[in-house]
């Protein structure tokens, strides 16, 4: 080995540690980068030179640039992601729903109701009284108007959800284009790991779990470095460097979603994770079950009421009409309303039971509050919307409660990912000291070798 070669020898040596010197810098860099992976720097000998029977190793190259991370981890972090998405959008709509059903605060329907049942109590002992009719008449037109206002307002959230709905598979089909750009990207940059493509790789895993928070995915990872991207369902999100869309429909006012791979037919029964399958589930379970509620809970209501007040007698001496009118069976809470007939003319308010005048009747429709009407004849009217207030806050508490431990768990994960693949300042400061420790030792070994040419010509002249 010539003195000469000590100076190639010096310059890899240079140029290694300045790469693995500039690697540290990005980590310090990106330290609180979102979704940042750690890199290092892989060095090995470039040559052997043979002394007697000995081989020694000269010179040093950067064979790759490391990306340090956990496959596993990052499964599990993506498939949490799918978990926390739908958790947080879950827990965000029954808390939508729940002001509209709520009666702590007075005002619902519970109480509307107990006003209607006082103001027959109060009829049937003044039969003739026109005050008390008028207010009568006052309080179930409020009634009604309640019911209405709640199925209006269970309309509005099931539209809202329609137009999220649309938002979210954007998104996903923007995201699918995006890995899928990610991919091509990563082939060009050739089969070795170096900068760029691990840059790539950071972008595209930031790509995939943002895409998990959105719908229910799994991803398998090629041997070129790309990775397919599934539905739970098989259909294909992305393969390899090209991309597939979902796509929206509405179908009775409700959004079906079809993949690219089944056009014709909908998936939303695949769709159970991520914000897309929390608002599927809102959309055709949550909501729909108040809705059926509300309607069951004011046909019931509706006609027993119409049942006793047509059987009275009114202020003629006339067999009562019906109380309410509904004119949609499908939708009864929107369309009940007081009989036009009796609006026009408190008079034709049945309240006896003989043409008396007596107020009997009215104290018969006083007593339905009494009655077991529903759940199959096991709960009064008045249970049944207080079962109903119950059930939509233990599903909130149940969802705050399951939020709370998907949270733990992502960020349990995220500690972990951390723990692997963050940047840790105190361990790049180590990692820091030791190249420019190399680089200056480097940069010595050259001033030695420049000493011995010196000398070496000083012996020639």
């Amino acid at each position: 080995m010539s003195i000469t070669s000590l100076l190639f020898t010096v310059r890899d040596s240079l140029l290694a540690n300045q790469m693995a010197i500039d690697i540290t810098g990005a980590n310090v860099a990106n330290v609180n980068t979102p979704g940042y992976t750690r890199q290092r720097t892989n060095m090995e000998s470039l040559s052997n030179v043979d002394v007697k029977n000995a081989s020694a190793q000269i010179g040093v190259s950067v064979n790759r640039i490391e990306r340090i991370y956990d496959r596993y981890i990052e499964s599990q972090v993506v498939e949490q992601r799918q978990k926390s998405g739908y958790s947080d959008t879950m827990l965000q709509g029954l808390q939508s729903i729940s002001p509209i059903l709520d009666d702590t605060q007075g005002g619902g329907i519970s109480d509307q109701l107990n006003k209607f049942w006082s103001a027959w109590e109060n009829l049937s002992s003044n039969p003739a009284g026109k005050v008390e009719k008028s207010a009568l008449l006052t309080i179930a037109e409020d009634l009604t108007g309640t019911l209405a206002s709640y199925k209006r307002d269970l309309d509005t959230i099931s539209t809202d959800m329609n137009r999220n709905i649309a938002d979210v598979v954007s998104q996903i089909n923007g995201k699918a284009d995006e890995i899928s750009d990610l991919n091509e990207k990563i082939i060009t940059t050739g089969g070795g790991d170096n900068g760029n493509k691990n840059d790539l790789m950071d972008k595209r895993s930031e790509a995939l779990r943002e895409l998990a928070a959105l719908v229910d995915i799994n991803q398998i990872e090629n041997p070129d470095g790309t990775i397919n991207v599934y539905l739970s369902n098989g259909d294909s999100l992305v393969r390899d460097q090209s991309s597939q869309h979902l796509s929206v429909q509405l179908v009775n006012a409700q959004s079906n979603v079809y993949s690219a791979s089944t056009p014709d037919e909908p998936i939303n029964s695949a769709l159970t994770k991520g914000k897309l399958g929390a608002y599927i589930e809102l959309q055709t379970v949550v909501v729909p079950e108040y809705v059926d509620s509300i309607n069951s809970f004011t046909i019931a209501f509706s006609d027993r009421v119409n049942a006793l007040h047509s059987s009275g007698f009114d202020a003629y001496k006339n067999t009562g009409v019906n109380f309410f009118t509904i004119t949609d069976e499908d939708n009864a809470a929107g369309t009940i309303g007081v009989n036009s007939a009796i609006a026009s003319d408190i008079g034709r308010i049945a309240c006896s039971l003989t043409v008396s005048g007596d107020g009997d009747n009215a104290s018969k429709i006083a007593s339905v509050q009494y009655e077991l009407l529903m759940d199959d004849n096991t709960s009064t009217l008045n249970g049944f919307l207080a079962s109903m207030v119950g059930q939509i806050g233990l599903q909130v508490a149940t969802a705050k409660t399951d939020n709370d431990h998907q949270s733990v768990l992502m960020n349990h994960l995220s500690n972990q990912r951390e723990a692997v693949s963050g940047v840790s300042i105190d361990e790049e400061m180590i990692m820091l000291i030791k190249y420019q420790m190399g680089y200056t030792t480097a940069g010595k070994l050259c001033q030695t070798v420049d000493e011995m040419l010196d000398t070496l010509m000083g012996l020639v002249k």
